[in-house]
């Protein structure tokens, strides 16, 4: 991890509140009204690295089970290295429940075939 990542990963220290205010702000983003949403400047550029990355390495022809679970993993990895073990287990209760609600649902699923 270089120095810069390093330093961001320190500072970071997400609390119910934030995650509260990022669950709206997903709620809102697939309401009707999808102009309304305000997506932090931080969170976009994240967004934006990760978005380059996969779209690296699935065309480097990696399965995209794998990339999602490297993913996952380095996820969990940064989460279990800046915030309680609480605040992890409600992020992933979240998640779930978005899977279980249809939310993460993507018409045109990825396969390793396209």
């Amino acid at each position: 991890m270089t120095r810069s990542a390093e330093t961001v990963a320190e500072s970071f220290h997400p609390d119910q509140a934030l995650e509260e205010e990022v669950r709206a702000q997903a709620a809102e983003a697939i309401s009707d009204t999808p102009d309304d949403v305000q997506i932090p400047e931080e969170l976009r550029q994240c967004g934006a690295v990760i978005d380059k990355a996969i779209g690296y390495l699935v065309e480097q022809g990696l399965p995209v089970e794998l990339i999602a679970s490297a993913l996952l993993g380095g996820s969990l990895g940064v989460l279990a290295r800046t915030t309680d073990r609480e605040t992890m287990i409600r992020m992933l209760h979240t998640a779930i429940e978005g899977i279980r609600a249809g939310e993460l649902v993507c018409d045109e699923a990825l396969s390793d075939g396209e």
